[in-house]
């Protein structure tokens, strides 16, 4: 039977790492992800975030400690991180830090793909790729910047600075291939040669 930790996803993971503060409800788990710009680094949306807290309160890994009330609006389920949830939470953050998994990233799908169109086209749609990935550097740089005088402590955006340097590092690939396509250096085959054979050579 697989371990708790391994079934945690990263919304899971997510959640656990709020709920390791503080007992909350899931609007509130929403909020808090959007304000230290979680969203970033996890893909939120409200029927997700409920489905995840659901399966993590049926394994056991959060329980329920009340309903809360603010103002007029309905009451909500308040959750807090058991025992065990916390265990595989951190097992989850530990495997997640250290072990290298493969990310099936639409960009290497388009680059494996690229040679059934013509050297020209591709290079020119690297180059876009290659601009919005500046634009989205100085964007994220502008939210940063706001985020930082709003009294965000950088800890809790260092994943958002690995995105960048991601980005920054793309780039300069990027400007690299595209000189060795326009340039030829990049032959436009993709494939398997026959191999060159002793009887060829010799003859």
């Amino acid at each position: 039977m697989d371990k708790p930790a391994a079934r945690l996803t990263p919304l899971a993971v997510a959640v656990a790492s709020l709920l390791d503060e503080r007992p909350m409800h899931p609007y509130e788990m929403a909020q808090a992800m959007k304000l230290r710009y979680m969203h970033d680094a996890v893909k939120l949306n409200f029927g997700s975030l409920y489905h995840t807290v659901d399966q993590m309160l049926q394994a056991g890994l959060i329980q329920t400690t009340g309903t809360g009330r603010e103002g007029r609006r309905p009451e909500r389920t308040v959750y807090r991180l058991t025992a065990a949830g916390r265990e595989a939470f951190r097992a989850r953050l530990r495997g997640l830090l250290a072990e290298p998994a493969k990310e099936y990233s639409h960009f290497e799908a388009g680059l494996a793909f690229m040679h059934h169109l013509e050297k020209s086209e591709a290079a020119k749609l690297l180059r876009q790729r290659k601009a919005a990935q500046a634009a989205l550097i100085e964007e994220t740089k502008r939210v940063l910047g706001m985020l930082a005088r709003g009294g965000l402590s950088r800890l809790c955006i260092v994943e958002v600075e690995h995105a960048q340097a991601l980005r920054r590092a793309e780039i300069d690939w990027l400007e690299g291939l595209v000189r060795e396509i326009e340039s030829g250096r990049l032959e436009w085959f993709a494939g398997i040669r026959e191999p060159v054979t002793m009887e060829v050579i010799s003859s």
